[in-house]
């Protein structure tokens, strides 16, 4: 019987309603050369099949690439990258899944599980991104291009990875709908950060830690030209295209802040 099986039969025999427990993690397809650092330290293959777990480090060489499913999303993370699991758990509410990307780059579907949300962070010493019924891709220095839906750019939050020490998801639910011009990041995120929609991306100042805001630029110009007020996302995203280092947001997932940039990720329900 599985650690789930265990939990769940624990909670109809005492009575608990709330149960967290991991958060599924496996290897889909692997090509070239792929690694894991284990909490023991060591480093070791990974194959198809194979279980990652919370504190692994993942690691591409040359021309390689690693395909991953967490809970029902996909992630994809290409060449020359370095990638670590912060955090992955799961409870009666949501999955819980923070990233942080190093060097390299990343790509995800990002899915919810069994009619529950998702609040699903990737970090990197550029910036954070926050997902929201979302197919996006990441790299290290911050650039971000959503595919689908809408992610949520802030300030980075650490230089470094930092796992967490709790195997409990956060209380942070991300709120469930479909995303418009007028879909506020806090729905997304734990606080305000610049809004990235499908077809648009924003990249972050190596040398400021200034982000671009897309939307904000786009509805200002056209706002400029028909007279039209900007939008609710217009206004929020064109706030925080100001934000520099040492800004950092203040929300419940928020860690340390050394001046670079984060993103965070949430699913549609």
């Amino acid at each position: 019987m599985n650690i789930r099986k265990l939990l769940c039969s624990f909670i109809l025999i005492t009575g608990i309603t709330v149960v967290t427990f991991a958060l599924d993690a496996k290897v889909v397809s692997v090509s070239g050369k792929v690694e894991v650092q284990t909490s023991d330290g060591t480093w070791k293959a990974l194959s198809e099949g194979d279980s990652i777990s919370k504190g692994d480090v993942i690691s591409t060489g040359f021309k390689s690439e690693a395909k991953f499913s967490i809970g029902d999303s996909v992630l994809s993370v290409g060449p020359l990258t370095r990638l670590t699991l912060e955090q992955l758990a799961a409870n009666t509410n949501k999955d819980e899944a923070r990233l942080f990307l190093t060097t390299g780059s990343v790509q995800a579907d990002v899915n919810q599980t069994e009619s529950k949300r998702i609040d699903f962070k990737v970090r990197s010493p550029a910036a954070t991104a926050s997902v929201r019924g979302t197919s996006f891709s990441f790299r290290a220095d911050g650039k971000l291009t959503t595919s689908q839906g809408l992610v949520s750019k802030g300030p980075a939050e650490s230089s470094k990875a930092e796992v967490e020490e709790s195997s409990e998801a956060t209380s942070f639910v991300p709120e469930s709908g479909e995303s418009t011009a007028t879909t506020s990041t806090s729905k997304v995120s734990a606080s305000y950060g610049i809004p990235v929609y499908a077809g648009q991306t924003s990249t972050t100042d190596s040398i400021t830690g200034q982000a671009t805001a897309p939307q904000a630029e786009r509805e200002n110009t056209v706002s400029k030209l028909a007279g039209s007020p900007q939008t609710l996302s217009s206004q929020e995203g064109f706030s925080n295209s100001v934000v520099k280092q040492g800004a950092a947001p203040k929300d419940n997932n928020a860690t340390k802040n050394t001046g670079n940039v984060v993103v965070v990720l949430s699913v549609k329900e």
